[in-house]
């Protein structure tokens, strides 16, 4: 048996921002379209963090199966604190042909999703965007936000000022702000990418018509306000969000599933995205397989067309 490996510097050559984007959007249809197999994740406990296993299928697409490690306090050994590993497996016979660094695409595939939030539920024209947190989040949201027009300024907030100023120095347009209340009252649409168990931002601070990001992951609490979600209208991957974690957020527990729209129902017109100018909008992501699946996948095609990578006889 062969497979296919591919390290994370040949990923990130490999997988096209623009070209994410419109993947994702085919998988955000399909899963709000239940077209997707994919089980509840499941997590693995250890005493300084977890393992969750993701697999996914999709219609037309191979098999995947993402193992991503999630370790806080790993930041202490300078070893990255989210660390995965995705393989696919050929939907016709099962057959393992692809195994590839996660890390990177676990954070691109949510800043995409992101960006596709922005696009479909943010206000026209918007002109500023701010980023809380300035990890390995911060960065790949960083990067998206190239695919997105007319941006004029990003401000970048962090309690760790210097891990600010290093990423506002990769983008012209960005400002380290003082504080993480002026990067969120002075801006269009808030990206949230901490791994906070608590909310880093108030409800008062947040301007009329805003739209809201969050894909900080830290149960038993989290990084987004509940007065936020309850004053908000709210856009998740899936439905499932509302489920106790591992599987949903800690943030949405005790809010029936109704409350929130899937981002697939939005694209495809089956319920409405934002109402008017005035309404906050929220895209609260979990992370979900179809995202890995679809990314890997992308990955993997074109790795095969453009004979990048290494086979390994198994």
């Amino acid at each position: 048996m062969q497979i296919l490996t591919l390290t994370q510097k040949e990923v990130i050559e490999l997988l096209d921002p623009y070209e994410l984007l419109t993947a994702l959007e085919g998988g955000f249809k399909a899963l709000s379209a239940n077209q997707l197999n994919v089980p509840p994740r499941n997590q693995v406990t250890a005493p300084k963090g977890f393992l969750l296993g993701m697999p996914a299928y999709m219609p037309n697409h191979h098999m995947s199966v993402k193992l991503v490690s999630v370790f806080h306090e790993n930041h202490k050994l300078n070893i990255p604190g989210h660390q995965a590993l995705i393989t696919l497996f050929d939907s016709e016979t099962g057959t393992p042909i692809a195994s590839m660094d996660g890390e990177y695409i676990t954070a691109l595939r949510t800043a995409a999703g992101v960006i596709l939030s922005i696009k479909l539920l943010a206000r026209e024209n918007i002109r500023t965007v701010a980023i809380i947190g300035a990890g390995v989040q911060g960065e790949s949201h960083l990067r998206m936000i190239g695919t997105l027009g007319g941006v004029e300024k990003i401000w970048i907030a962090s309690r760790n000022i210097s891990r600010a100023q290093d990423l506002a120095s990769h983008d012209s347009r960005a400002l380290v702000a003082d504080s993480l209340q002026q990067a969120v009252s002075n801006t269009d649409a808030i990206c949230l990418c901490t791994s906070s168990s608590e909310p880093v931002i108030k409800l008062e601070w947040v301007k009329e018509g805003v739209h809201i990001s969050s894909v900080g992951y830290r149960p038993p609490g989290g990084e987004l306000p509940r007065d936020v979600i309850e004053n908000s209208h709210l856009f998740v991957e899936s439905k499932n969000a509302f489920l106790p974690p591992p599987i949903g957020s800690a943030e949405l527990q005790g809010l029936n599933p109704e409350f929130g729209t899937e981002l697939g129902e939005v694209l495809l017109k089956k319920k409405p995205g934002r109402r008017s100018e005035k309404e906050t909008t929220v895209y609260k992501s979990m992370g979900h397989a179809m995202e890995d699946l679809v990314a890997a996948n992308l990955a993997y095609q074109k790795a095969i067309l453009q004979k990048v990578g290494k086979m390994i006889e198994l």
